[in-house]
């Protein structure tokens, strides 16, 4: 669109208003409610603004501020899928779309996903929702709104320049107050307890159990009291705790950590207690344990089921009086350390076995955590996924899951749990050569899972009310997951050329532009 095009009344208006005020929620309130039922027919409008992290962050929603602050973590869901591909999404299917699992949740049977962006960079996105109406979406609705955000690119550069400005401002503060405790702590000198200092990390999950899980960390970190910490092995126990010492009051003290099942009893005594050792040419020479160096901070003992009884003796004694002798030492030390332990048993159970020390369980037992394994939050498994796929990538490299994928990852049972799916997703980037991630990227134990449920679902998507467009993209994705993303088989198999075939992966956005 050239310069000299007239605007229409509407959009001059709308102009002006946007060219006068630089507060992104008024700006993208004004945007929403022109396109909300005026421009493309919607029971929900809602425009996310995009931050410099990448997540989105909902700042409007038919046309007024949003009440409640609500944040779509990177790479996660349809919005995060556009965010990446700087590409519109709709479905008309939403049921049956893994992408919109949460919109699913909420009754939203059909979306439209737009960006908001000014020179290749997304500043914002518009969903338009239909829920109780039969709407429809196609492309012709992308074109109409990309075709009005075109006439409004002005106030759109302004603002993308404020965000530039506003967001690299935030940056240099944090930078800054960062630079300014480092000073702060370089002035005192090194404290031996700063070896063992740690930062807060975020853990990622909104389902019902993690939600509750957090819910009792934030609790237990306003008390001193020691706590048990069960889930099975790769849930993310020590983060538990990490997260229980970060937010305590004593988050500025040491937090160090020990495995019960990677030592021999004699190395573990030493690695928690401390050694003292006498050479006739220097004296004595002294070891300081975990218990002694994490004075004031928290010790966190993993595999604590696997401690030998005698270790178990002696901690009870330390927890009772405070109290510590280190190995070959005759003059104890004192310390108030926090003690937080994991198991992967119900160690309640190995009490009753006598292979745990009864008095040593209630002493650790005060408040018991679990952490849920990830067959029981199925629905962090794709924001994990793709939090992991593009963990430390630069933007322009970040990759998609394919639905077949996703659908593979939530019916895989995952006995490794978090840490497995990690290391899935590091292989699946390695592995995959484009944008996409397909079925046989995965582990072979992940691709070749097949359940009852996936047959079901088939035979219910064959006889669905479908729009010809959508049953066209159902079956042309399906085809290339069943063919491991190889194009040219698929082309075959579908009967079109692989120009075509790559047109429609471009019309989807599941590829980028040059290579279609």
């Amino acid at each position: 669109m050239s310069e000299a095009t007239v605007l229409s009344p509407e959009l001059e208006r709308l102009s002006s208003i946007l060219f006068a005020s630089l507060d992104e929620k008024f700006f993208f309130s004004e945007v929403c409610k022109h396109f909300h039922n005026k421009i493309v027919k919607s029971d929900l409008t809602q425009v996310y603004l995009i931050h410099s992290d990448m997540t989105a962050e909902l700042v409007s929603v038919d046309g007024k501020r949003s009440k409640k602050s609500s944040i779509i973590e990177k790479g996660s869901g349809p919005v995060g899928h556009v965010i990446r591909t700087k590409k519109a999404y709709f479905s008309n299917s939403v049921e049956r779309d893994p992408l919109f699992h949460i919109e699913k949740e909420n009754g939203v049977k059909s979306a439209l996903i737009v960006p908001v962006s000014h020179e290749g960079i997304v500043i914002a996105a518009i969903q338009f929702n239909g829920i109780e109406s039969e709407l429809e979406y196609s492309r012709d609705h992308i074109t109409e709104v990309i075709s009005i955000l075109n006439q409004i690119k002005k106030p759109l550069a302004n603002m993308k320049m404020y965000l530039a400005a506003k967001f690299l401002n935030e940056t240099l503060i944090k930078q800054i107050e960062s630079k300014e405790k480092e000073l702060e702590e370089s002035k005192k000198g090194l404290q031996i307890s700063d070896t063992f200092k740690i930062e807060d990390k975020e853990i990622i999950g909104k389902s019902d159990s993690m939600r509750s899980l957090l819910d009792l960390v934030e609790k237990v970190s306003k008390s001193s009291a020691n706590a048990l910490i069960e889930g099975e092995s790769g849930t993310g126990k020590e983060m538990v705790a990490r997260k229980i010492h970060c937010h305590s009051s004593h988050s500025d003290q040491s937090f160090a950590s020990v495995d019960c099942s990677s030592m021999s009893e004699i190395q573990l005594e030493s690695e928690l207690f401390g050694e003292e050792t006498h050479d006739f040419s220097r004296g004595p020479v002294v070891k300081n344990g975990l218990i002694e160096l994490a004075n004031n901070g928290t010790l966190f003992i993993n595999n604590i089921e696997k401690m030998p009884l005698s270790i178990q003796t002696k901690l009870i004694q330390f927890l009772n009086e405070g109290l510590a002798f280190r190995m070959n030492g005759q003059v104890p030390y004192r310390s108030t350390v926090r003690i937080m332990a994991a198991t992967t048993r119900r160690l309640s159970e190995d009490v009753e076995s006598n292979l745990f020390r009864e008095d040593l369980y209630y002493s650790l037992n005060t408040v018991t955590l679990r952490v849920p394994g990830l067959s029981e939050r199925k629905e962090d498994i794709e924001v994990l996924a793709n939090h992991f796929l593009n963990k430390d990538k630069v933007s322009c490299d970040h990759k998609t899951l394919s639905p077949c994928v996703i659908s593979k990852l939530l019916e895989y049972s995952w006995p490794g749990n978090v840490r497995e799916l990690q290391n899935v997703m590091e292989r699946a980037y390695i592995l995959a050569d484009g944008m996409i991630v397909h079925k046989d990227h995965l582990a072979d134990s992940i691709s070749n899972c097949e359940e009852k449920v996936e047959e079901e679902e088939e035979v219910n998507v064959s006889f669905s009310e479908l729009t010809l467009d959508a049953l066209e993209r159902l079956h042309i994705t399906r085809t290339l997951d069943h063919l491991g993303g190889n194009k040219t088989k698929t082309a075959k198999t579908l009967g079109i050329t692989v120009k075509t075939l790559y047109n429609k992966l471009h019309s989807y956005g599941m590829i980028a532009p040059k290579e279609a």
